[in-house]
């Protein structure tokens, strides 16, 4: 899976569907017809002139392979009968032109061969039902969004170009548990330019204040840019793997090894969202070490110190 995608994986079912919208409406552009949930979605949140209807399901996370599957497996089922079932409702949305040839659930994440059998089984339920609306050769399929990579990609560059963050405030640092303020400053004590405990204080202080209006900046993006929110988090969460598995075998000074940290964060970040100001990319990066350092996948060796 493109690592952009990964992130995908645990989105909420509405955040989902949102982002399905937006990616199938890139797509199809005004084929595409979206139903309002409002009276029930009768098996499908959107078709196409063309005849494919899609359902989008995202599961809660985490899941195993087996779990995952038999979720999306009883999902299908469900929507599926749903799509039998009503067929006089259906039969009006549809009118006489259009002919339904494939019915598709769309899931972040795919990781079962089963699905695929599953969705031929429910292929001959639908053909055998003969409905009216429904093509006599039409599949049951289930797709990810790496069947719309470019579309998928278009509408994040898309919320890049105009994301825009809210204004930075001052924090109530009395939010953050005192055990965790410790933990940060014991650690930024290994750094030989930190040990003088005003200043230290000052660098605390700092990193609190990025850290606590990056939590906002974090759940505004979740909130207003769906797809910039996947591709932050998955980066984020790739360079906590580096640290927890490359970073702590560097031998280099605490002060170095803070000082690469923070700048290929602010890097990452960047790549994610480069219309983000310096300022607000910067607050990011520096709350995301600030976690780190409370959580402990970033730490010095004392013996580095002198």
């Amino acid at each position: 899976m493109d690592q952009s995608m990964h992130g995908l994986i645990g989105l909420s079912g509405g955040e989902w569907q949102d982002l399905c919208t937006r990616v199938l409406r890139m797509q199809h552009g005004t084929d595409l017809v979206v139903v309002p949930d409002k009276g029930g979605d009768h098996g499908l949140e959107a078709y196409t002139l063309s005849g494919h209807v899609f359902q989008c399901y995202s599961p809660t996370e985490p899941l195993k392979t087996q779990k995952r599957y038999e979720k999306q497996r009883d999902k299908t089922t469900e929507d599926v009968g749903k799509f039998i079932d009503n067929s006089e409702k259906l039969k009006k949305l549809f009118g006489e032109h259009v002919r339904i040839s494939r019915w598709i659930i769309m899931c972040p994440y795919i990781d079962s061969k089963d699905l695929a059998a599953h969705c031929a089984a429910q292929t001959k339920r639908v053909r055998a039902a003969k409905l009216d609306y429904v093509d006599p050769n039409i599949h049951v399929i289930c797709q990810t969004m790496e069947d719309y990579e470019f579309s998928y990609k278009k509408v994040v560059n898309g919320q890049l170009s105009r994301m825009h963050l809210p204004a930075l405030t001052e924090p109530d640092y009395g939010s953050v548990d005192s055990s965790d303020v410790d933990k940060m400053r014991e650690k930024l004590g290994k750094v030989h330019s930190l040990r003088d405990e005003s200043l230290r204080g000052e660098y605390v202080k700092r990193l609190l204040y990025s850290y606590l209006n990056s939590q906002d900046f974090r759940a505004y993006i979740k909130d207003h840019y769906t797809e910039i929110h996947v591709l932050l988090e998955s980066e984020l969460d790739d360079l906590e793997q580096r640290l927890v598995m490359e970073f702590v075998l560097d031998d280099t000074r605490p002060a170095t090894q803070l000082k690469k940290v923070l700048a290929e964060t602010e890097k990452r970040v960047k790549e994610c969202a480069p219309d983000t100001t310096s300022g607000d990319s910067r607050t990011l990066a520096h709350g995301q070490v600030a976690e780190w350092l409370m959580r402990c996948p970033l730490d010095f060796y004392d013996d580095l110190a002198s």
